[in-house]
């Protein structure tokens, strides 16, 4: 997700009102102190214009009123208060003689008082509402504009009066725009932090179905086979059919088992919890690992798949992560191969070495036997996704092909030590998992 942080500096100036259109009283109050500090400042410029204190004439009162009232405006339409303002205290200096023409130097910079008091404020108001260019491009207009008037329609013996109104409008400006860096940075790190959660829910998302399709994925399958083999033989042989059927409600129960364990650790939220709850006593059984690897391959025994299982090399010790990919994958490409495959003779290799642990999973074309009893599901892919992350998340590699015999490899490299890289993951085409 990504945003312009001008456009959302724009869009989230101030707290946003409520369901009834309300401002929060707080910023109403502020406003109105501001707008009270400005009208008061404006008028006692005013009367000290002279450098002593001397009562507007009518002209100057209403003129001075008039700038004020367009910054009523500057927090909701803050470009149109500063066009009226300017507009005014253009009049202004046109209009208003200079009636002190041998006053000193100090007195003739604020000849042109209340100028430009409502100009700065509106710059201000635009610079710190809207982007940095364009609040640069209104308020130094605004401040060009002011110094052509006063150049044009004031005596030149004031030029620096008006250069010090152009640089009163220029540092209004500048104010702005430092709050409204602030603001910008404000959002950009909001958006970041909105943008971390988001990508955290997403893994999390992952992470939970993941788990789920492997651990159901696994026992459905056993039972997928098991009431294949049920139905086969019901008929010729129900002492097998029997047998079959009581390895179904197994897996059942083993799936129900690992599936609470799951969702136990997804509810988990307190490492000192305590333990009423079935679900989180089942989450504190340990992660499967290759210690649980012929477990896992007499699970697919059970239901007439030929596993064969070869290891060579000294076992190492392999990260908790580590540990879980490898059974993972063995598990997702024997589930795999179970689906596909039915009847094939499937072999798992493990090669041990000092640096990592080359895995491997092979299985030949289902027999025709095998297939007339079971009909393989449909896959989604997800399997060999899980599996490729699984992988790559521990800074292992992984590779699937169909072998030239028409069965299935799926080689991956699990890192005994800690591996930032690992290598991408190439799938075979069409292949469902």
């Amino acid at each position: 997700m990504h945003a312009d942080p001008q456009v959302a500096t724009s869009l989230a100036p101030a707290p946003a009102p409520d369901r009834a259109g309300r401002r929060p009283a707080r910023v109403v109050w502020a406003r109105a102190a501001l707008l009270s500090f400005v009208l008061a400042a404006m008028l006692t410029t005013a009367v000290v214009r002279q450098g002593r204190g001397e009562f507007p004439g009518p002209t100057l009162l209403v003129l001075t009123v008039a700038a004020w009232v367009p910054l009523l405006w500057y927090a909701r339409r803050p470009v149109a208060a500063l066009v009226g303002a300017l507009l005014v205290e253009s009049i202004h200096l046109v209009v208003v003689p200079y009636s002190n023409p041998g006053a000193s130097a100090a007195v003739a910079m604020g000849a042109f008082q209340p100028v430009p008091l409502a100009t700065m404020v509106a710059a201000w108001a635009v610079a710190s509402r809207r982007p940095r260019p364009v609040g640069w491009a209104l308020g130094g207009g605004a401040a060009a504009v002011l110094l052509l008037v006063g150049v044009v329609a004031k005596p030149l013996t004031l030029v620096a009066t008006d250069m010090v109104m152009f640089n009163l409008v220029i540092a209004a400006t500048a104010v702005g725009t430092v709050v409204s860096g602030r603001r910008e940075r404000v959002v950009r790190e909001a958006l970041a932090r909105d943008e971390e959660t988001r990508q955290q829910v997403v893994a999390e998302r992952l992470r939970i179905a993941r788990e789920l399709h492997d651990v159901l994925a696994h026992h459905l399958t056993l039972v997928n086979a098991q009431a294949g083999v049920a139905d086969y033989l019901l008929a010729t042989d129900p002492s097998a059919a029997s047998v079959a059927l009581r390895g179904i409600g197994q897996h059942t129960r083993q799936a129900l088992d690992e599936l609470r364990a799951t969702v136990g650790l997804l509810r988990q939220d307190d490492d000192s919890a305590e333990d009423t709850d079935p679900a989180v006593g089942a989450a504190r059984q340990p992660v499967p690992g290759l210690a649980r690897l012929d477990e896992l391959i007499e699970s697919f025994r059970s239901v007439g798949g030929t596993v064969e299982l070869e290891a060579t090399g000294s076992p190492r010790t392999l990260r908790p992560d580590a540990d879980l990919a490898a059974y993972r994958i063995v598990q997702e490409a024997l589930t795999n191969a179970t689906k596909h495959a039915a009847g094939a003779v499937a072999r798992v290799d493990l090669r041990w070495s000092d640096d990592e642990l080359a895995l491997s999973v092979t299985n030949g074309p289902a027999t025709r036997l095998a297939a007339a009893r079971t009909r393989p599901p449909a896959g989604s892919g997800h399997g060999l996704i899980g599996m490729r992350e699984r992988a790559l998340a521990c800074g292992g590699t992984l590779t699937t092909e169909r072998s030239p015999a028409g069965g299935f490899v799926v080689r991956a490299t699990i890192p005994v030590q800690v591996d930032d890289g690992g290598d991408d993951v190439t799938l075979a085409e069409g292949e469902p998992a």
